[in-house]
């Protein structure tokens, strides 16, 4: 599109150098966003106008569209050459604000939230949007964006459609409430068509609404199709975000959760001594065991940790529940995740639970999947304590504003110190605040002493919830 066609001059912004409504004609032209939020976020992009934009006193619907992988670099011209901004080029005119960043060389968009996060808070801010209706798609490695920016934020979408993309299959229950049109090629051989299934699955197990269109003869280019569709961008506009009898006795039980959907986890239950005497709730805490306590007996689960000094007779002020994983599995697997998110919800809905004191701790394997879940529902737990563990520094940022509580043993020859290091130091990075805790003399079992320390559990009952924000 030639500047001719537009109505006005778009300049570059800065999210805290500018305000007010942009008042602007309608057009495709380069921006950059220039910020200052904590480390310097910058960020070269498209934005389209639709026709009459500014004319009236009007919200418009707002569409992010992220690239693929050969589009990345300095140069916005390679943006236009798919999707949407390629139609506008061609002279197509789309009923949005359509905002199309260019990720740099060597980079990944799931590895940019935060820039993406700074982008539309900068577009939202200044120009006249309707925040109910705001949309993102993307393609291959915008594919991948799309899933993780929506499960990182899903409130903030109305539907999003991402394709030839994937994601973490183990945070699609996070998409539950947002309707999802994946595109894919039956035939593509650079990302695999299994990967857009397991997250459209995943999406439909929690009860979401999700549906996947498969091209049978198509290879990587799903999109072009795609984004020809007019069906797509209907589908998009039809969508606007909208703005406990258990017994009541002290103790440790064995238990099972069962549900329609294919959950099913056996589980210790622990009530503390005063529980259902009076009108009170109480804080939850959920210890995930190691790797060799796995299996179908839940006498394995009380070797350690909480569920062994409860069994020796120590009252802690905590409902307690300490599940048992399945042989031949781990916690951070998404079938895993998906029965722990069930077994809290089970416990929550049927027992006297605070739900600003939510805490998760575990060790070895447990230690794994306390990080793999607070990054999961960072919004469910006011603290936890991973001890000899690691986790996935990419979802580092998920737990920034979690207190958190590292324990690892120096000479551990199971779990190297490093991988405990790596996930604070990530979440440091991310404008965290985790400490660490290092036994100089402790090999692989750093938990006896940790578990053994009453400052453990004072330490979690410091910390609550802000908001009831589940």
């Amino acid at each position: 599109m030639s500047t001719a066609k537009l109505a006005g001059l778009i300049v570059a912004l800065g999210v805290f150098c500018w305000g007010g409504n942009a008042v602007m004609g309608a057009g495709q032209e380069a921006m950059t966003l220039d910020t200052q939020i904590s480390k310097a976020v910058k960020c070269d992009y498209l934005l389209y106008l639709p026709k009459g934009y500014g004319k009236k006193d009007q919200q418009w619907p707002l569409m992010m569209f992220l690239h693929g992988a050969g589009e990345r670099g300095d140069d916005l011209n390679k943006v236009k050459v798919h999707g949407p901004p390629k139609l506008i080029e061609q002279g197509k005119e789309m009923p949005f604000i359509i905002v199309s960043p260019q990720c740099p060389a060597g980079r990944w968009w799931p590895e940019k939230l935060d820039t993406l996060t700074a982008l539309l808070d900068e577009i939202e801010s200044n120009y006249d949007v309707d925040p109910a209706r705001v949309y993102l798609t993307g393609l291959s490695m915008g594919g991948f964006g799309t899933w993780s920016l929506a499960c990182d934020q899903p409130e903030r979408f109305a539907a999003i459609a991402p394709i030839c993309g994937g994601g973490q299959w183990f945070l699609a229950d996070r998409l539950k409430k947002v309707p999802v049109w994946a595109f894919h090629g039956a035939k593509d051989g650079v990302v695999p068509l299994n990967l857009s299934e397991q997250m459209v699955d995943g999406v439909k197990r929690a009860g979401g609404d999700a549906k996947l269109t498969v091209y049978p003869e198509a290879g990587h280019d799903s999109w072009t199709a795609s984004y020809d569709n007019p069906k797509l961008y209907d589908w998009l506009l039809s969508h606007k975000t909208n703005g406990k009898d258990a017994p009541a006795v002290a103790g440790q039980r064995k238990m099972q959760l069962r549900k329609q959907v294919p959950i099913e986890i056996d589980y210790l239950l622990s009530l503390p001594k005063g529980y259902g005497e009076k009108d009170q709730e109480w804080p939850l805490m959920l210890f995930l065991h190691g790797a060799g306590e796995r299996g179908d007996d839940l006498d394995k689960v009380k070797v350690h940790g909480p569920p062994k000094l409860v069994a020796q007779g120590k009252d802690l002020p905590f409902i307690v529940i300490s599940p048992q994983c399945p042989n031949g599995t781990w916690w951070s697997a998404p079938d895993q995740i998906q029965a722990l998110t069930g077994l809290l919800d089970e416990i929550t809905a049927n027992y006297d639970v605070d739900e600003f004191r939510v805490y998760l701790t575990g060790l070895s394997m447990g230690g794994y999947g306390t990080w793999s879940l607070g990054a999961t529902m960072p919004e469910r737990f006011a603290a936890m304590a991973p001890i000899c563990g690691g986790g996935d520094k990419r979802l580092a940022r998920r737990l920034k504003e979690m207190p958190i509580w590292v324990f690892h043993g120096a000479k551990d020859s199971v779990v190297p110190l490093a991988q405990s290091e790596e996930m604070v130091e990530a979440v440091k990075e991310a404008g965290g605040n985790p400490k660490l805790t290092v036994y100089p003399e402790a090999n692989h079992d750093s938990w006896t002493a940790t578990y053994d320390n009453p400052k453990l559990y004072d330490w979690f009952l410091s910390h609550r919830k802000r908001d009831k924000d589940k």
